[in-house]
């Protein structure tokens, strides 16, 4: 089994329309996790971007399909970052991609899609194929077999026909599933979150015909050896500082109010979510954690203001 990984410290924030998750828009990346306020509201400090994650929901295209690619910008703590992106590709003559990250396949052959922005890059490649044939069989493509707790990853279907031939999925209807979702969580995408400790299968349904392809991949969670059992989580301005913190079972996360009143509201509700924490200032207000998982939470009164507490054992 592959060693996992921390991606980084990649740790995703699910719940409702309050995070924009590496969302692409006219070239930009426009992730964000600061607040906003009004001029006299305090700045954010100036992060330093180190790596840019490239990840693409299929690695065959035919010629004129075309698939969303996602950048995500990242610090060194591997929290998401806002930086303008660039999108650029080693072989225009097999993929085209434009500022908005759609790639269009242009002929058979092997392209490498590059996203770069604040000094660093990041990249995927891409197989165009010729289209036609029946699918026979689907293989499931994980980046990364085993994850920490809290983590994402990237799951990529690929489909081949009776003679062994890479074929494009084209059109086809692909459908994402998880044997265990207790243990990870597949979005239509095939982005793939690590929630709880064990192994489940990542399957891809792929539509042939009247009936239906189905390919597996294993992914195994493991516990976080970084956590600790308790934490501070201070509120600098209009942010959540670290945002994201990882403590151990019946572990404690102490919420630190400034005079700027904040609240700490768990969205979405999960089994073991603690209590809400109301409006309040100048106050410390602890909050202990007796199961495993992840557990988002957000400030209601300032928009886009969130964080995550992962629990491992």
């Amino acid at each position: 089994m592959a060693k996992p990984t921390h991606r980084a410290r990649a740790r995703f924030r699910a719940f409702a329309s309050r995070v924009l998750w590496a969302a692409i828009s006219a070239g930009a990346l426009v992730t964000v996790s600061s607040c906003g306020g009004g001029d006299d509201s305090p700045t954010n400090p100036v992060v330093t971007i180190t790596r840019i994650d490239v990840t693409a929901p299929t690695a065959t295209l035919s010629p004129a399909q075309t698939t969303q690619l996602t950048a995500t910008a990242r610090t060194s703590t591997g929290s998401v970052a806002t930086t303008s992106i660039t999108w650029s590709t080693s072989a225009s003559s097999v993929a085209s991609v434009n500022q908005n990250g759609v790639v269009t396949g242009v002929a058979a052959g092997v392209a490498t899609i590059t996203a770069s922005g604040g000094g660093v890059s990041g990249s995927t490649t891409l197989t165009v194929v010729a289209a036609g044939g029946v699918v026979t069989s689907v293989n499931v493509t994980l980046s990364d077999a085993s994850l920490i707790i809290g983590n994402i990853g990237q799951a990529t279907v690929s489909a081949r026909d009776a003679s062994n031939a890479v074929i494009a999925l084209g059109t086809r209807a692909i459908t994402w599933s998880s044997t265990n979702p207790g243990v990870a969580t597949v979005s239509a995408a095939g982005i793939v979150s690590a929630v709880g400790i064990g192994s489940s299968q990542i399957r891809a349904s792929v539509q042939e015909g009247a009936g239906t392809i189905v390919g597996n991949a294993t992914f195994t969670v493991v516990p976080d050896p970084e956590a600790r059992q308790t934490v501070d989580v201070s509120m600098p301005g209009l942010t959540f500082s670290p945002a994201d913190v990882v403590v151990k079972v019946n572990g404690t996360v102490r919420f630190i109010f400034p005079s700027l009143a904040h609240n700490v509201i768990w969205m979405p509700r999960i089994a073991g979510s603690p209590t809400d924490i109301g409006i309040l200032d100048n106050q410390t207000v602890t909050r202990t954690f007796p199961t495993v998982g992840v557990f988002p939470y957000v400030c209601t009164l300032h928009n886009g203001m969130v964080g995550t507490v992962v629990v491992s054992p």
